[in-house]
């Protein structure tokens, strides 16, 4: 699980696979009326779309937003460098507080009605408002007066930092600098709302609606979705395919043979790898993603970072992250990047020293600690495992301990309930960075965080945090670094592995997908091209290289 995407990977892919080679792409002829004038057709997991940028929570929703919706940046889909999208052209001031941002002259919405800065900033304050509980809101906490007018504190939405000066004009004063800035401002969080749905709770029920994206929604239903080249995009002319068509299935024997077959370009969810014909189809890599459990930090006595500590450093570590399960076992929360890897988490058990924790916590030997029932969701044979060996291990000390198995389509919803939902002392959760920076992680541990769900407080990691904002480049890493040992040290999560990127695609007949760390594609780059896909064929590469996220970038 990730609220920002809900992932199952196989548990054991190999190493060897790669994200893909680069090779000459030859574009057909995509003019209309020519046979290569198609639709593009991708196959994600069945999941309910949510379509209010807002209210979003799966990794489906992320790439197809990459479609209808455009903020003032996006990814450059091989690099992640972010370029400017909806808008022309921005400055910054000198201490790095101010940023102005200039909308594109004559960028319009899919009804033809203009995009204006205001379009923005309605938008922002929308996310930001308490009554909307928007899932991303923290991510606007750099922001000045964005935290305190989320939270309540500031009712005046007019005193955060965001302010138009003219239809094309869009002003944001920060509370500190923030040189991962422009990357954040990638998210589809930050997306311009029409100011017909700005009102809207229920977007689903909308037949559709005004976007300004590449492409808009022509129909949808709970099995497929189909979306039609823009016009009135700015940049219509770079867009060369006419469409794209989605499938929502779970169905992965049906969706690998349609693959085979030619009738769907593209698998980013269903698949079986064992019966796919086209192996050099296949391609995996590092993803800036883990898998972890969280305690429930509100529960007493588990509140007490050395209880949880103690617990922790019962576990046989080694056993639980076995290359003979994962590619890339997972010791800390960030994947160590270029520049970024000086974070220490749990490596193995050490009986003596969890004991005494328990001791010095109140609770020697495992007393008083009460029933600890661990949330993971039905289906996944590692969750299982990894909750079997929790549980035997803790209840040789006389712990009590349950496995709670919790349908997928519920599980987030569950967990996020806390007591009042699933009960759990401690669940399961994959994360997905949603930009392309540590904080993309680390921000969500912060007190006042709407990504909080492990409820984790601790005012010196909020202060490490907030220091960290005035740093840049090699320092602010360092100093994120450290934040993160400080969250790893009490135990509150409890790191894996870190996730594989997966994709079935012919890179010979789709043109324009890079593999990249994020595994965020967008389908504006995406051209058609000619398949030469050999079966029994793989493309293999190794794993061994950090993905490169440059600190110095504003």
């Amino acid at each position: 699980m990730s609220r920002s995407r809900m992932i199952i990977l196989a548990a054991g892919l190999s190493a060897g696979l790669s994200l893909g080679s680069p090779r000459a792409f030859a574009v057909a002829d995509t003019t209309p009326g020519t046979a290569q004038a198609r639709t593009v057709v991708v196959a994600f997991n069945a999941v309910d779309i949510e379509f209010d940028p807002h209210h979003s929570i799966f990794a489906s929703e992320a790439q197809l937003f990459t479609a209808i919706y455009e903020g003032l940046f996006s990814y450059d889909p091989a690099t992640l460098e972010p370029v400017k999208a909806a808008c022309s052209a921005f400055s910054r001031s000198k201490d790095g507080l101010v940023y102005n941002f200039t909308i594109r002259e004559g960028s319009t919405w899919s009804d033809g009605t203009a995009l204006k800065s205001r379009d923005f900033r309605d938008a922002w304050i929308r996310a930001l408002s308490p009554s909307t509980k928007a899932d991303y809101a923290t991510f606007f906490d750099i922001i000045e007066g964005a935290r305190d007018y989320r939270t309540g504190k500031l009712k005046d939405a007019s005193k955060v930092g965001i302010t138009t000066k003219g239809d094309r004009s869009l002003e944001v004063r920060l509370a500190a600098p923030a040189s991962y800035f422009t990357r954040l401002l990638c998210h589809h969080a930050f997306s311009p709302i029409h100011p017909s749905m700005v009102g809207v709770r229920d977007w689903n029920a909308r037949a559709s609606f005004p976007v300004n994206g590449p492409f808009t929604l022509s129909s949808r239903s709970k099995t497929e979705i189909t979306l039609e080249k823009n016009p009135r995009y700015w940049d219509a002319e770079s867009v060369s395919i006419p469409g794209i068509r989605i499938i929502l299935t779970d169905d992965d024997d049906d969706a690998t043979t349609r693959f085979d077959n030619g009738e769907i370009d593209w698998l980013a969810g269903p698949m079986n790898l064992d019966a796919l014909l086209s192996k050099n189809a296949i391609h995996a890599g590092p993803m800036f993603g883990t898998q972890y459990l969280y305690f429930d930090c509100t529960l007493a006595p588990f509140d007490s970072g050395e209880l949880r500590l103690g617990l922790a450093l019962l576990l046989p570590w080694g056993d639980i992250r076995s290359k003979e399960f994962y590619a890339t076992p997972a010791e800390t929360l960030v994947l160590p990047l270029e520049g970024y890897s000086e974070a220490k988490g749990i490596q193995a058990a050490d009986e003596e020293r969890a004991m005494k924790l328990l001791a010095d916590s109140g609770h020697a030997d495992g007393k008083g600690i009460p029933k600890i029932r661990i949330a993971i969701p039905k289906g996944g044979e590692d969750s299982l495992r990894v909750a079997g060996i929790v549980k035997t291990t803790w209840e040789k000390i006389g712990l009590e301990v349950e496995i709670a198995t919790i349908p997928s389509s519920t599980y987030v919803d569950k967990v996020r309930a806390g007591r009042e939902g699933s009960g759990y002392t401690i669940a399961l959760s994959t994360w997905i960075g949603d930009f392309a920076d540590p904080l993309a992680f680390l921000q969500m541990w912060e007190s006042q965080s709407s990504l909080n769900d492990a409820r984790y407080v601790d005012a010196e990691y909020d202060r490490m945090l907030a220091e960290s904002a005035s740093l840049d480049g090699a320092k602010r890493f360092s100093a994120l670094a450290k934040a993160e040992t400080r969250l790893l040290s009490g135990a509150a999560c409890l790191p894996l592995h870190y996730s594989l990127a997966l994709n079935v695609i012919d890179l010979d007949a789709i043109g324009g997908w890079s593999g990249n760390a994020l595994d965020m594609h967008p389908f504006k780059a995406l051209k058609i091209g000619q398949s030469r896909i050999r079966p029994g064929v793989v493309d293999a590469a190794p794993l061994d290289g950090k993905p490169s996220l440059d600190p110095n970038h504003s």
